[in-house]
């Protein structure tokens, strides 16, 4: 995949704006056709704002490929847990609904197949649903605070919602992470970043929807892209139930 965003019909764009510069520069040299010095006036800001639009692919491109590199699946430990926090987005204490939960099998096999023998759900008042197997179904309990250790959580959050972080000049960078609530220590991340379209290319691209490039890894290494699960299945690795 390319860094660039650069279309025909964004070469036509800078087309127009160039001829509409040229246009401008002709005119006011003509007014100022008994000044001297017009023209050394005239062309610095002439070549200035013809390059404008070029700089700016060429900028936002460079360092798109250069985030990119850092982009993907990155594994600093692994951790045996019986479960862990989940805190992707948290629901009010009022709504969790505690109790036996009897699922239809194949929500039951989704959690079996994970391995882990609980999951904690962050809700808003720092409390958690821990959800635990049960034979006939799962367990929810409501508690005050997490038990598990680790966390799989947004790296980003400012304000509920709000996940994309600002890198640079139309860069954005999205986020997951495992962390060590007791250390702080990050285990794990998957990062993916987010590259807007130039000013030009963005005054037709507007019309037709979202136009925007991302990288789950680096552009030159596509098979890094390549994921078979979020962050946590990578880092924290169900413990083994012994056998009786």
């Amino acid at each position: 995949m390319s860094a660039f965003q650069i279309t025909p019909f964004g070469i036509v764009i800078i087309s127009a704006y160039s001829f509409g510069i040229f246009a401008v520069t002709l005119f006011l040299s003509r007014l100022l056709k008994n000044f001297r010095w017009r023209w050394w006036l005239l062309v610095p800001p002439t070549l200035l704002l013809l390059a404008l639009p070029w700089a700016e692919e060429a900028w936002i491109a460079w360092h798109f490929n250069e985030a990119c590199k850092e982009a993907g699946v990155k594994i600093y430990r692994q951790v045996e847990v019986d479960g862990y926090v989940y805190d992707l987005s948290r629901d009010s204490r009022s709504s969790a609904n505690p109790g036996l939960w009897k699922l239809d099998a194949n929500s039951l096999e989704a959690f079996d197949r994970e391995g882990y023998k609980f999951r904690e759900n962050m809700l808003k008042d720092g409390g958690v649903l821990h959800v635990e197997r049960h034979p006939e179904g799962l367990m929810a309990t409501l508690l005050d605070k997490p038990t598990a250790r680790y966390v799989f959580k947004h790296a980003y959050e400012p304000v509920p919602f709000r996940y994309e972080e600002p890198i640079g000049w139309k860069l954005e960078k999205f986020e997951y992470e495992v962390i060590d609530r007791e250390t702080g220590e990050i285990l794990g991340r998957d990062r993916r970043i987010t590259r807007f379209p130039n000013h030009m290319e963005l005054l037709w691209l507007r019309y037709f929807g979202p136009a925007n490039l991302g990288c789950s890894g680096p552009l030159n290494q596509p098979e890094k892209q390549k994921r078979t699960g979020l962050i946590y299945n990578y880092v924290l690795i169900p413990k083994k139930i012994p056998m009786k």
